[in-house]
């Protein structure tokens, strides 16, 4: 492995984490999913996001376990690599590759809520100008991106508390029956189309390397901020269905609700500071987190090394050039992006069952790093986990692959086929040089480097 992993610094604190994984928690999926969510199960929406986010916290404990023993940067390609071996560690990258496609989508998404607003800049133009501003604010390095996402989480609580704080004082208790008008099959289904609003903690632990006491900061972030999120989400929800009938909110977003008790300054805060800068969060999340997967592939080799170079402030400038790009050809050239949203989510979804299977092999594989670990349940334990997050995710990607076009799910099969194929082919010219890429990606001084 090359030396550069000795270069990154534990910069980042409980704080910085928490505001990185609650501003990737929060996107437009609230604004949007919630409307969904209350044509499926009525008033219990409110019921249905907090049993969403128990839901992404018992998923997301086989990576609280990892993260706990094994944390790491790039933690997704690493874990996989080192406990799966390379070829595991080629085909999880290749769906992070394709869920970076996803920048575009967000750019353009916060184009809807600027653009009607601030007309000067079309749609894609202000998605542009976002995706560029992140960009240069991550090109200065992890401080200076944490500080930004901060800022911007700090404006988006109080916009969705400004939302919530004026409809509280006209809550209608007789709009919130009946409780569960759709039934159990309307709630869970509810739950598990909720379960993505309220996941995205656990991409956090992409930065272990990088964070202060990592082993013990990157499992309390998770829970803090899904547990903040819920909070909030519950009562974003309750807004929502309790002062006009829930039946109006069918399918809807939570403008069409803002409007019947937000003054006109305040629903344009909302739309600014709430669905705007939640999006705004999440994709500097992405920008932010992502690239580490592909630095630490690149010093292993498995991508070219000069890929995974680092600036004098430590930020991986060349992946990030290349996430921006991808994040703003499609909006620049003008491209109708919503064919490939549900694909890209697929995709962000799918390293998950690697990862999942990943850290079943930790106790035998690391027996003395998963010894010395505060969070070491049981093989059963352990076991059931892996189970039921797997179930889950796959009922998950089930319900995204509804209505897939046939041409996506074969682009998407095929890439991944190409990615099954690459590590082989890397491989074999590597060897020609004399490199042992086997020897590279199974190297488990990742997990040492940088330690206190």
């Amino acid at each position: 492995m090359a030396n550069s992993v000795t270069e990154l610094v534990r910069v980042l604190t409980f704080r910085d984490l928490l505001f990185i994984a609650i501003g990737q928690i929060i996107g437009a999926g609230v604004v949007a999913l919630t409307g969904v969510a209350i044509g499926m199960t009525g008033p219990s929406v409110v019921l249905a996001y907090l049993v969403a986010a128990t839901l992404s916290l018992i998923v997301s404990v086989p990576i609280m376990i990892a993260g706990a023993s094994l944390p790491t940067t790039g933690a997704y390609y690493v874990w996989c690599s080192r406990l799966g071996g390379g070829w595991m560690g080629s085909i999880v990258l290749m769906g992070i590759l394709l869920a970076s496609i996803s920048l575009s989508l967000y750019g353009s998404s916060f184009g809807l809520y600027l653009n009607p607003i601030f007309p000067a800049l079309s749609v894609n133009g202000w998605g542009v100008v976002v995706i560029a501003a992140l960009f240069v604010a991550n090109l200065f390095g992890l401080r200076i991106a944490a500080g930004v996402q901060m800022g911007l989480v700090l404006i988006l609580l109080s916009a969705l508390a400004l939302y919530a704080g004026f409809a509280l004082p006209q809550i209608n208790r007789t709009l919130l029956t009946p409780w569960f008008p759709k039934g159990a099959f309307g709630f869970l289904s509810a739950v598990f189309l909720l379960k993505f609003a309220t996941g995205g903690a656990h991409l956090v632990v992409g930065l272990g390397g990088e964070t202060k006491d990592a082993a013990r900061t990157i499992p309390r972030v998770m829970v803090t901020a899904t547990l903040i999120v819920a909070f909030f989400y519950g009562f974003i929800a309750l807004a929502s269905v309790g002062v006009s009938p829930w039946t109006k909110m069918i399918d809807q977003p939570l403008t069409v609700a803002g409007r019947a008790f937000l003054p006109g300054w305040a629903l344009t805060y909302f739309l600014i500071g709430g669905a705007g800068i939640a999006i705004g969060t999440t994709l500097n999340a992405q920008f932010i987190q992502l690239p580490r997967n592909f630095m630490v592939a690149s010093w292993d080799g498995l991508l070219p090394e000069w890929v995974g170079r680092l600036n004098r402030f430590g930020a991986p400038y060349l992946l990030l050039t290349a996430m921006a790009a991808i994040g703003l050809i499609p909006l620049v050239a003008g491209l109708d992006i919503s064919a490939i949203a549900r694909a890209t989510t697929i995709s962000a979804t799918l390293p998950g069952f690697f990862v999942f299977w990943a850290v079943t092999r930790i106790p035998s594989k690391y027996p003395e790093r998963y010894a010395a670990s505060f969070l070491r349940p049981s093989m059963p334990v352990i076991w059931a986990l892996f189970i039921f997050a797997e179930i889950s995710s796959l009922i998950g990607v089930a319900l995204l692959s509804l209505d897939l076009s046939a041409g996506v799910g074969a682009a998407l099969f095929g890439t991944f086929l190409t990615s099954a194929a690459y590590y082989p082919l890397r491989k074999r010219v590597l060897a020609k040089r004399g490199i042992d890429l086997d020897a590279r990606t199974s190297n488990s001084a990742i997990f040492t480097s940088g330690e206190k």
